[in-house]
């Protein structure tokens, strides 16, 4: 919360007494609270910042705005779609994705089948926000592009440079699908 010195001190000596003092200790939560409202307002001038103005963000780049995504998703929405204005290219394509997966990418164009795959070089395992990827890609791709995606999975010679067995892992509660896609 912010806080300014207090209103009394600013009086003259004459004026002050107990009426003075409340009306001042109410001012003084009033102008307080003004400065906070005027400091959260300034946090919705910037995408990685809104909290309550994402509906107008949502509205400003044309996109739904859809209340039951989580905060970050719906931030990231946005800045992906601003990021996409224009020419879609090889570029464009890769910051999205890399800005969605919080990881590396290669785009690679697969000109002779009209395609192109987006390859993850730095993330193990099919990245957790995948679905959004895809929606947003399908969005700002040409419309007769089809794509695919490349990942990357630890191998069983991986999983078993750890020193841990396969009765360690099951032990521990891991599946296969856990032990190729996670950190190990």
């Amino acid at each position: 919360m912010y806080r300014i010195r207090d209103l009394y001190s600013y009086l003259p000596f004459i004026y002050r007494n107990k009426y003075i003092d409340e009306i001042l200790k109410c001012c003084q939560i009033e102008i307080e609270k003004f400065f906070d409202d005027l400091i959260n307002s300034e946090k919705e001038y910037q995408v990685s910042t809104a909290t309550y103005s994402l509906a107008w963000w949502c509205d400003f780049v044309g996109i739904d705005y859809d209340n039951s995504l989580d905060i970050e998703i719906t931030r990231s929405n946005i800045l992906a779609r601003m990021k996409s204005n224009g020419i879609t290219t090889v570029d464009v394509i890769k910051k999205i994705v890399e800005s969605y997966s919080n990881g590396t990418c290669e785009v690679i164009e697969n000109y002779s089948d009209y395609s192109f795959t987006i390859k993850f070089i730095d993330i193990i395992g099919v990245p957790k926000r995948i679905d959004e990827i895809k929606k947003i890609i399908d969005k700002v791709k040409p419309a007769h592009l089809a794509y695919n995606f490349e990942f990357k999975f630890h191998t069983w010679d991986d999983i078993k440079n750890t020193g841990k067995t396969w009765e360690d892992w099951k032990k521990s509660g891991k599946t296969w699908n856990d032990l190729k896609g996670g950190i190990l």
